[in-house]
This record gives C-alpha cells, sequence and structure tokens, in this order.
C-alpha cells in the first residue's frame, strides 16, 4: 500500500496489512508534555470523523516522550495491531508524528495498515515569511497560514509587519503609526484604498495560537529603510521632516529614517520593546537591506553623527545604526535577524542572524562567515520568493533547490540554521491569490527544510500532488495547476511578461524627480 506524506520522512515502511480501525471506543492515552499534540489530534479526529472517544475498546492511540530520541523535534511512528504509537524526542516531536498521522487518516480513513516511521528535520530553522504590510491579511486569514505551516513541519512564522505601504502593529505608545501609517490612499490594482493592522490582543492572539502549534513568532519592523509610512505619522522621523503620503506603489524609496538624530533612536527603541512585550520568543526581526543613502549625505544630522563618532563615511551610517539597534534589543534578551546580500563592514557583528536573499552573495563568503560563527537563514529569491511567477521559479526549480555550502567546519555547520520560503504581497491582494503562489511550491520547499538531502525525490513529490492539492482544499486555498506550476512555451512567456507589469508601477520616474528636487532644496545644509 502507498501512502503519501508532505514533507517525506526520512524513514517510513508501510505493508498492506490493516492493522488499526478507529472507532469511538480507541482509547487516547498522552504522557505529560504531549498536550499539544493531544490537543491537535483530538480536534482532527472529532472535526474530520465526527467521533467522540470514548475509550473503552481495546484499540490505543499512545503519546508519549521517550528520551532514546536525541535529535530535536524527532519522532517516530508505529501503526501495528490495535495500537498507533507516536513517541517524540520533545513536545514538537510529539506533535509532529500527530500531522504525520493526520495525513494516514485522510488517505486511508478510519482503517490504517501497518505502518513504521523514524523521523527528524534536516534543519532546526524551517521557515514561512508573510507580509502584511503591503496588504493587510486579517487575523483569521494570518492563522489559517500557521495552520498549513504546522502540516508542512515549518517552525518559524516571519510575520513581514510594516513597509512603506503600511504598518500593521499597534504601538501604544506612538498610535499615529497605526492611526495615520496603516492605510494608504490607493494600491497597484486600482483606486480604492487599503489598510488595517492588528492591535496588541490581535498580535497575543497570533502568537499563543502559533504556539499551540509549536511554531515560533518573528515579528518584523523594517529599518531603516522602507520606513515610508512611519514617516508619513511622524515626518520628524526623517532627514528634512517633510510631509510624506504612505507610499501607494512598490519600489525602493529614498525617503528613509534619520540616523543622526538621537531622536530617532528613541524612538525605534520604543518601537522594540513594545513589540517585545508582545512577542515572547525571543527573535526580532529588524529588516535592514535596500536603504539609499541619498538623504544622509546631505542631512546635517548625519553628517554630523559621522563626524561626532568617527565614521569614515556616509556609507557606515548603515551598520552603524543597524549595530546600535541590535545591541539595544540583544540588551533585552532577544536574538535579532536581519536582510543581507553581500558581506558588508556589520556582518562582522557576529550575533545578528543574516537572511539571505540575494544569490549575488559569493558562496565563498557565507562559507567564510559562518565558519567565524555568524549564523544564517537561506531564502534565495530564485528558489524561494514564493510570489515570484511560476515562469520564473517553477515547481520543479523550487523543490530541486539545495543550499549545500563546501568548506563548513565540522564545529560550525549547525550556523546555517535552515531555510524559509516568503510570501511578498505586493502583487498579491488575497487569499486566492496567495494560495495560487504558494502551492504547491510550499509542499516542494517543506521537502527541503525537513527531508535528508538523499532521501528527496522530485518524481515522488510530483506523484503526491492528487493528495496535496486534496488537502490544501480543505483549508479552502487556491492550488496552482500541473500546467501552471510547471508552465512551457508561451505560458511560461506570458507568466514572465506578466509579472514584468510591476515595472510599470513602480514610479521610478516620479522618485528620480522628487530626488532631484530634495537635493537642490537641501544641498549644503550638512555642512551649516
Amino acid at each position: 500500500m502507498k501512502v503519501h506524506i508532505i514533507p517525506e520522512p526520512n524513514r517510513i515502511t508501510v505493508t498492506d496489512k490493516i492493522v488499526f480501525e478507529l472507532t469511538g471506543l480507541c482509547n487516547l492515552n498522552e504522557q505529560k508534555g504531549c498536550n499539544k499534540a493531544f490537543s491537535e489530534l483530538t480536534g482532527f479526529i472529532s472535526d474530520e470523523f465526527c467521533i467522540e472517544l470514548l475509550g473503552t475498546g481495546k484499540e490505543e492511540i499512545r503519546l508519549s516522550l521517550d528520551e532514546a530520541l536525541t535529535a530535536s523535534e524527532s519522532y517516530t511512528l508505529d501503526i501495528t495491531e490495535n495500537l498507533i504509537e507516536i513517541k517524540g524526542a520533545d513536545e514538537a516531536g510529539v506533535f509532529y508524528g500527530v500531522e504525520t498521522l493526520k495525513q494516514i487518516f485522510l488517505q486511508c480513513e478510519e482503517k490504517l495498515p501497518e505502518v513504521h516511521i523514524a523521523d527528524a528535520p534536516a534543519y532546526s530553522y524551517r521557515g514561512f515569511m508573510l507580509d502584511c504590510g503591503r496588504y493587510f491579511f486579517p487575523k483569521e486569514d494570518v492563522m489559517k497560514f500557521i495552520d498549513i505551516m504546522a502540516m508542512h513541519k515549518l517552525n518559524h512564522f516571519h510575520w513581514h509587519l510594516t513597509e512603506d505601504q503600511g504598518w500593521r502593529a499597534q504601538m501604544l505608545d506612538n498610535i499615529l503609526l497605526t492611526e495615520i501609517g496603516a492605510y494608504r490612499s490607493h494600491t497597484n490594482f486600482g483606486v480604492k484604498p487599503h489598510g488595517g493592522f492588528y492591535t496588541k490582543e490581535d498580535m497575543k492572539e497570533v502568537v499563543e495560537y502559533a504556539h499551540k502549534k509549536c511554531i515560533k513568532v518573528i515579528p518584523e519592523i523594517d529599518t531603516p529603510g522602507h520606513t515610508v509610512s512611519a514617516i508619513a505619522a511622524y515626518p520628524e522621523l526623517s532627514c528634512f521632516e517633510r510631509n510624506l503620503n504612505v507610499a501607494t506603489h512598490c519600489g525602493v524609496k529614498h525617503d528613509v529614517i534619520c540616523v543622526g538624530k538621537e531622536s530617532t533612536y528613541e524612538f525605534m527603541f520604543s518601537v522594540f520593546d513594545e513589540l517585545m512585550e508582545v512577542f515572547t520568543d525571543g527573535i526580532i526581526h529588524i529588516g535592514g537591506d535596500e536603504v539609499p543613502t541619498t538623504r544622509w549625505e546631505i542631512c546635517p544630522h548625519c553628517q554630523k553623527r559621522i563626524k561626532d563618532e568617527g565614521l569614515k563615511g556616509t556609507d557606515d551610517l548603515h551598520p552603524y545604526y543597524l549595530s546600535k539597534i541590535a545591541e539595544h534589543i540583544e540588551s533585552k534578551g532577544s536574538k535579532v535577524v536581519m536582510w543581507n546580500d553581500t558581506v558588508k563592514e556589520y556582518m562582522t557583528k557576529s550575533s545578528i542572524v543574516r537572511q539571505l536573499w540575494d544569490e549575488e552573495m559569493s558562496e565563498s563568503d557565507v562559507v567564510s562567515q559562518i565558519n567565524k560563527g555568524t549564523e544564517f537563514i537561506i531564502s534565495f529569491v530564485n528558489a524561494y520568493y514564493l510570489d515570484l511567477p511560476y515562469g520564473q521559479t517553477s515547481l520543479k526549480k523550487c523543490y530541486e533547490y539545495n543550499p549545500c555550502y563546501k568548506g563548513i567546519a565540522e564545529d560550525k555547520k549547525n550556523k546555517l540554521l535552515g531555510v524559509e520560503a516568503c510570501l511578498w504581497t505586493e502583487f498579491v491582494p488575497d487569499m486566492k491569490k496567495a494560495g495560487y503562489q504558494i502551492f504547491p511550491r510550499l509542499g516542494a520547499f517543506s521537502e527541503t527544510a525537513w527531508t535528508e538531502k538523499d532521501k528527496k525525490s522530485y518524481q515522488r513529490f510530483f506523484e503526491k500532488l492528487p493528495f496535496y492539492e486534496y488537502m490544501i482544499s480543505s483549508y479552502g486555498m487556491n492550488f496552482a495547476k500541473e500546467k501552471e506550476a510547471l508552465p512551457k512555451g508561451l505560458r511560461k512567456l506570458g507568466s514572465l511578461l506578466y509579472w514584468e507589469r510591476r515595472k510599470l508601477c513602480w514610479q521610478g520616474l516620479h522618485n528620480i524627480i522628487d530626488n532631484n528636487k530634495v537635493k537642490r532644496k537641501y544641498k549644503g545644509e550638512e555642512n551649516k
């Protein structure tokens, strides 16, 4: 008998012998430390089979921890005569065993074959990022993404909460960030206004929900770039205190946080302090990439900061600012993550985790930094950016990419923490489009994150697609068909041409004109 599991277990044996039948008389027993898995399984059985387990029969489902399992998040699942036994190295391991069992139930219904599984993750960090800065997704949709992450055995939810186009995290100490910064007059898709934000209670609810699924939540407050929404709310955060509107279109903006004013640091410290009260997993993402220095070059505050701190020039302001922000967050007990594309001076601060998105950074540079002790997460654009068209990143390309770096010292291999798939939403306005972009690529990604490299098989994964679509449809999510996920010929070309329309929404000419206007108005003030 063939049983499909996504992501593929590292060791699995299935026979044709039916050995277990689920009935209302079944016993479900849990040891201490298995509560999350117990709740997940009882909820599933009730929802899927409308069965309330009475515990008076001979069949038994047993959940327990096993000290013999040494790998974090590992589990074993054995289905034998009248017994389903799941053992985990820890609470998460038992939970993932239940997630696997749920998939077996979905295929075999109440009558299960003999199964033996021994499983453990390839990477400790298995992430999914949802960008809510461009398009706001309601709390209920965010929770649906968390459910889907759990099904894929992903364990870090990266919540991108701020952008030029919207500030989504309520800050009671700085209320204008959401009263003004959470709303833009229109979007790339027309003249309709768009906005929304999460209250502190909303965010706490999401964190609590994720924890029930053994998922940590990493909030991102992007700084010092991608901050037009914050500047629109508080113009004093910028170099020249211009009155800006929340950005309506995509593209890197010249207006960024002023890193010369001491008040800027005080403001951002207060933002991160309030954020850490809500997000308790001890990991904070500070963005940090795509920061034009054109404002800093003519800003008297920034130029004074260079002289006062003995910096070499304007380029040093970027690492200087990020280091100060990181040091403040670390002093509060949280780890810091930031985006990175190439090796820069601020990479000497090895405590900051680097999330690589641009493949321009050479393998030798990555290996060198890892061997110095720096931790990395891999999120390369052309493999793991799920908003890209299938014509650029097909299902097969996504599946077959493996972050493999040679030359990492044996005692530093754990510094390559893992991988993260990202859904940017400037061209993903709703859940229908999100589903189309994510599935089936998230399943392909999950096998890189979880399954050992030599156990992966694209052909086997391809054979799972009908079952995979069935699972995803149960969440009410859209799913790209085979010809869409693996486009050829004119379909592939059309996919790429459709994507290129983004350039028409970039406002590049406006940005150039506006930047020149600012330079003419303020040039020379840095010397006053």
